[in-house]
């Protein structure tokens, strides 16, 4: 009962915070990176400060609705399929995308996409190191 309980904390934690957390290359020209993922998205995004106050917001909303969802399925001790945990996903993308779409502009709305898609989704069910074996998650 509690392996679905990590699988959504993960993920939860996984949607809001790994699209940034770990860089693919080297710090960015300007400087060195650091802080809390919210500077480095900004940095990473070229965001102003009214601009990483939204998106933060944004954010923070996103985590704690997922928060809520997790814990409904926790207190329900029901467990959601790949299928439904998948489209979870997809929909709360959605989602986040159309918040996002009102503050950031179109450039650095698809750098943050792109961002997204290489993000780390900690391990399978199976155990495998994060960002190895997505596709291929046997039974």
């Amino acid at each position: 009962m509690k392996r679905p309980a990590l699988f959504l904390a993960t993920l939860a934690l996984a949607i809001t915070s790994s699209a940034w957390a770990d860089a693919p290359k080297g710090p960015p020209p300007g400087g060195p990176r650091g802080g809390p993922p919210i500077e480095r998205l900004a940095q990473d995004l070229g965001l102003d400060a009214n601009q990483t106050t939204q998106v933060k917001a944004i954010l923070d909303a996103q985590h704690a609705k997922m928060d809520a969802e997790r814990a409904q399925f926790e207190s329900s001790g029901t467990r959601p399929s790949r299928e439904e945990m998948h489209a979870k996903h997809e929909q709360m993308d959605a989602e986040l995308d159309t918040q996002l779409a009102g503050v950031l502009t179109p450039e650095q709305l698809a750098k943050f996409k792109e961002m997204r898609k290489h993000r780390p989704m900690g391990p399978p069910p199976g155990g495998a190191p994060a960002g190895q074996g997505q596709g291929s998650q046997g039974q």
